[in-house]
């Protein structure tokens, strides 16, 4: 094949790439408003609710111990505690996952994750945490990983233990 060919298929190729992470980003984003220290819960591009990190202390919590891996910094064991995932989304409206396919977690770093809505309903193993070992969480500009985490007890890795949550859609 001639050079000028396979330079042409490689320019091809990341054309096509780029195209898909635009359309990804766009399909990933939100339009929810949130206020900066809470945590809002959204449907359709409407902010249903916010929860402060007082209203999130209000709601029951459980804390547990985790250990959780990470390919790419030391493991992380801890106590962690927080509200089950499931009381915080009854809180914002009760039957609210009745009839969810998805529930999605965003960060304020633009990170986002995705729970199946049993994973949710089926007990208290999906935590929004906001402590660990006792201590707040911190925010990400002094270090910290909160005000408000997502912690899956039942997930070896952490890949999807959102940091610095700041929405859960319900799609």
């Amino acid at each position: 094949m001639r050079k000028q060919t396979q330079v042409a298929i490689v320019v091809a190729v990341l054309v096509v790439l780029a195209g898909a992470v635009l359309a990804l980003a766009q399909v990933n984003r939100s339009d929810a408003k949130v206020v900066g220290g809470s945590v809002a819960v959204t449907r359709e591009g409407s902010t249903l609710t916010a929860f402060d990190l007082e209203q999130v202390r209000a709601l029951r919590s459980v804390s547990e111990k985790k250990t959780i891996r990470s390919s790419s910094h030391d493991d992380e064991t801890a106590v962690f505690t927080g509200v089950p995932l499931r009381v915080l989304l009854d809180a914002a409206g009760p039957g609210l996952l009745d009839d969810a396919t998805m529930i999605v977690t965003r960060a304020t770093d633009g990170y986002v994750s995705s729970l199946a809505p049993e994973e949710v309903t089926a007990g208290d193993d999906v935590l929004l945490v906001y402590a660990k070992d006792g201590e707040s969480l911190g925010t990400a500009a002094d270090g910290g990983t909160g005000p408000f985490r997502i912690v899956i007890l039942t997930d070896t890795y952490g890949n999807r233990c959102t940091k610095w949550v700041n929405e859960i859609e319900i799609r």
